[in-house]
């Protein structure tokens, strides 16, 4: 089983329940970061994989030896402490609720990870694994928010995953911290929109979130309307956030952003 698959299936099991608002899916999750924290094999792939899921470089060679320094990383771990060892742990979990694991398709980003760490290097696995390699790295060296000349599922994991999962940065972080398991109804609702994916839906709340930001805005505009640096630093921020309501394809980063504008300028 693929490591990413499985960090998704618990990802999606907590964001459902903050969704529909029951506790299953937070105290799966808890029992997740539990075998996380005990085990020093799948802590390292939870942060490899996360960082080269988000991770954005200028050059191959940088990529190449970002990329050779990850899987290193891998190496100490032998026989029974290997990923395909440990993963079973995460696997015997999802069982033990009845959650099916099984037929989750795995993303080609994942699968190629996957390949680098656990495939002995032999002559039968060399093209696998070069070909592997060379997937991440195009991965590592693309843009992650928007990637309008990319296509196939590299754009789709972009548009669909990326951005979902800074959101769920924000639930986990809420998760963990002093708020625990709290989040507003607009934080909920957004998550909820983020994750069905739903084009008007998406619409009706950029929209949404574009007329609060620009109403906080001119009621900005008129408190200091005699400091010229405040006000010009404000019809930039106006300006931009009307470019964010015209841009049809940079939903989820736009969502976030102008979220998150919106907290500020409430303050």
């Amino acid at each position: 089983m693929n490591f990413g698959t499985l960090k998704d299936i618990f990802a999606e099991k907590l964001i459902d329940s903050y969704i529909l608002e029951n506790e299953e899916g937070k105290i799966l999750y808890r029992k997740f970061l539990k075998i996380i924290k005990e085990s020093e094999t799948l802590k390292t792939a939870f942060i490899v994989f996360k960082n080269i899921e988000n991770k954005t470089l200028d050059s191959e060679i940088s990529a190449n030896e970002y990329l050779k320094d990850s899987i290193s990383l891998f190496e100490v771990f032998k026989k029974e402490k290997s990923l395909n060892k440990e993963i079973n742990k995460l696997t015997s979990l999802l069982e033990e609720n009845g959650v099916d694991y099984k037929n989750k398709e795995t993303k080609e980003l994942h699968k190629n990870l996957q390949n680098l760490i656990i495939s002995p290097k032999n002559i039968h696995t060399l093209n696998k694994i070069q070909e592997s390699k060379q997937n991440v790295v195009s991965w590592l060296i693309s843009e992650k928010i928007k990637n309008n000349k990319s296509n196939g599922d590299s754009e789709k994991y972009v548009r669909e995953n990326i951005n979902l999962n800074k959101f769920l940065d924000i639930v986990t972080n809420k998760f963990n911290e002093k708020y625990k398991d709290s989040l507003t109804e607009e934080e909920k609702n957004i998550l909820k929109v983020l994750r069905e994916n739903d084009k008007e839906k998406n619409k009706t709340l950029v929209s949404g979130l574009v007329k609060e930001n620009i109403i906080l805005i001119n009621q900005k505009l008129k408190e200091h309307g005699d400091n010229l640096e405040i006000k010009s630093r404000l019809l930039e921020t106006k300006d931009t956030i009307y470019k964010m309501a015209e841009d049809k394809d940079g939903f989820g980063e736009n969502v976030l952003k102008l979220y998150e504008l919106k907290k500020n300028l409430a303050l």
